[in-house]
């Protein structure tokens, strides 16, 4: 039996998809649960499956257009059955869109557009007489548009549709008002009224153009963008007639990206994020030592994948079951606070900025946390994630540490009044208690809160919280991991202090030998089949490094198994010149973008590598095992 394919809807907040490309042509058939068409949302991408077996008949909607959820798209149907039932029914809610302009159609009616105005699932889109003063020639306009034009009192007939074919969207109106508006409010300053479309105000600011000094040949006088690009254009050809200094720099088109899709609405979230939140960012550094040897001491104890972030987010976790008035949203004029710490992790896939949400961060364990973000995670990346997955945060973090910054300005993601940026790594040079300097590696925070909603104060005692709980976050771990703690090495502020200071002692005995002793360990060098002591620098730049990568790799997630440093000194024999290093991985699931940025930020934060940079020319390349 035929039916109408509609646009589904995949989410709750989902208020239009695009279609981004039908997989069969009209006439061709389809299999029961094959793919006919991919669609995209504000937040994702789906497919769009056959329900039944049949044939394309119709096609309402063309790649690139945007409707409502729910608007037919088009018709499945047997090869020769009747589907004059189901074009009055996509006729009734599209206009005379899907049966042609003939009024009495058939089975295959003559009619052969595909013009498709934005529309719900009911009501008709063919003319608007309301109170939004639309009399006269017919607009068209979705039903969300009729309504809000009744709200806003719009006259249709003014307004510039930017949906399908023209259609006037609830947007539009929306903005139509606030130029109507914004109009009256500057007439006096401005010489008059400058009535024009959303979109040609938008190609006014792109253009640089004067609505002012622009003639209007839409409805009523308004703008047009049409007006805006000649207006340009002969502002242009001006100014070439007047140059006496010959022509400027040439600007050489390379593409063109059409900004729709997830990449408009991002841009539109933070937008109206950073245009309505008071932004505030404050920073702090936190010692991370003891967070770094906690996500060592869990992945031993507990035998799982853990790294640094899935302790930081257990860290954040208990910041804000301490400080709640951050695990909340803020929506009109209401501040609401949650239980749950359902935290977003922003992720960088092809089309934008996703945060998907690890739900209920503060119930789960360390295992299960790790597992889990890693899994939504790569999900995401992969693009597998659904609408599901992206709804219901409370609080986002979001990590540029990976890609070597050191401090920005995260921008809220609303309704949500706070985000946490992470930054990389740093070394900084402390003293001990006795006065030795020594380096420890630091982790960069920047908190963004909405200042309507929390004081800075605030965010300061909880960036406090949060800094505490990284530097000695021991009790938030379970028992085992504390237990493996006493095994291995605690770099805590405490610990190191009582540490043994990096020293050797070199010892020559007699000829040309020697020994160098360190940590209770003993190497000899010297002649014959003992290493010289320019083999012992070679061979501490090799381990520095391996460690240092085998580090970066941790912090991505990237699964890295032997890493092999070779270090060749020139020329073989006399004076060190220059230093070759090559080092070979074995990381088969890796990317090629994501190993170079591994080696690179290991050799960054190598510390052997750090004391050659100004004095000894380093090459270093790398290879895969």
């Amino acid at each position: 039996m035929g039916y109408v394919v509609r646009m589904p809807k995949l989410g709750l907040e989902m208020e239009n998809g695009t279609l981004l490309e039908w997989f069969l042509e009209e006439g061709e058939t389809a299999e029961e649960g094959a793919v006919v068409a991919e669609i995209e949302s504000e937040k994702t991408t789906a497919e769009v499956d056959a329900r039944e077996g049949g044939v394309l008949r119709r096609t309402f909607l063309e790649a690139g257009e945007t409707v409502d959820p729910g608007t037919p798209i088009g018709i499945i149907a047997g090869a020769d059955e009747d589907i004059e039932g189901l074009l009055a029914e996509v006729e009734s809610e599209l206009g005379d869109v899907a049966g042609g302009e003939e009024s009495d159609t058939t089975s295959e009616p003559a009619g052969e557009s595909t013009e498709t105005p934005e529309a719900s699932t009911s009501g008709t889109a063919s003319e608007t007489t309301g109170s939004s003063g639309a009399s006269g020639s017919a607009a068209k306009a979705s039903p969300r548009a009729e309504k809000r034009a009744d709200e806003l009192d719009v006259d249709l007939t003014g307004v510039e549709g930017t949906g399908p074919q023209g259609a006037i969207t609830a947007e539009d109106v929306e903005a139509s008002a606030d130029a109507t508006s914004g109009d009256e409010a500057s007439g006096d300053a401005g010489g008059g009224d400058v009535r024009a479309t959303p979109r040609a105000r938008k190609r006014a600011e792109d253009l640089g153009v004067d609505l002012a000094a622009v003639s209007g040949s839409g409805p009523q006088g308004a703008i047009t963008e049409e007006d805006v690009e000649a207006r340009a254009e002969s502002a242009d050809e001006g100014a070439e007639a007047q140059a006496d200094d010959g022509p400027g720099a040439t600007r050489t088109l390379r593409e063109e990206r059409a900004f729709d899709g997830m990449r408009r609405t991002i841009a539109k979230r933070l937008s109206e994020s950073y245009r309505e939140a008071v932004h505030v960012t404050e920073h702090r550094e936190v010692d991370a030592e003891s967070l770094l040897a906690a996500a060592d001491a869990a992945e031993e104890a507990l035998d799982a994948d853990v790294s640094m972030t899935d302790v930081l987010l257990l860290a954040l976790s208990d910041a804000l079951d301490e400080h709640p008035a951050f695990n909340a949203t803020f929506e009109d004029d209401t501040h609401r606070l949650y239980e749950e710490h359902n935290v977003c992790l922003a992720v960088d896939v092809e089309q934008g900025l996703v945060t998907p949400v690890v739900p209920d961060v503060g119930s789960k364990s360390l295992s299960a946390l790790a597992t889990d973000r890693r899994e939504i995670v790569q999900r995401t990346l992969e693009g597998d994630y659904t609408m599901a997955d992206l709804q219901g945060g409370t609080f986002t973090v979001t990590n540029l540490g990976v890609l070597g910054v050191e401090s920005f300005d995260p921008i809220i993601n609303p309704p949500q009044i706070g985000i946490l940026g992470v930054n990389a790594l740093l070394e900084r040079v402390v003293l001990d208690d006795d006065g030795t300097p020594g380096t420890r590696r630091v982790l960069p925070l920047d908190l963004s809160f909405d200042h309507r909603v929390v004081d800075g104060a605030d965010a300061a005692r909880f960036l406090g919280t949060l800094a505490e709980n990284i530097e000695d976050p021991w009790d938030l771990l379970p028992e085992e991991v504390a237990a493996a703690r006493e095994g291995g090495e605690d770099r805590s502020p405490e610990a190191t202090a009582e540490s043994a200071p990096r020293e050797a002692t070199a010892r020559s005995m007699e000829g040309m030998s020697g020994t160098v002793s360190t940590q209770g360990t003993e190497q000899r060098y010297g002649d014959g089949s003992e290493p010289s002591p320019v083999d012992l620098f070679l061979g501490s730049l090799a381990a520095c490094l391996s460690l240092s990568i085998r580090y970066q790799a941790e912090m991505r997630d990237v699964g890295v198994g032997d890493i092999d440093v070779e270090t060749d000194a020139r020329p073989e024999s006399g004076s060190v010149e220059s230093i070759d290093i090559t080092v070979r991985l074995d990381a088969p699931e890796a990317d090629e973008s994501t190993l170079e940025r591994v080696v690179e930020y290991g050799e960054r934060s190598c510390h052997v590598a750090e004391l050659l940079r100004e004095d000894l020319p380093v090459e270093l390349s790398w290879e895969r095992r």
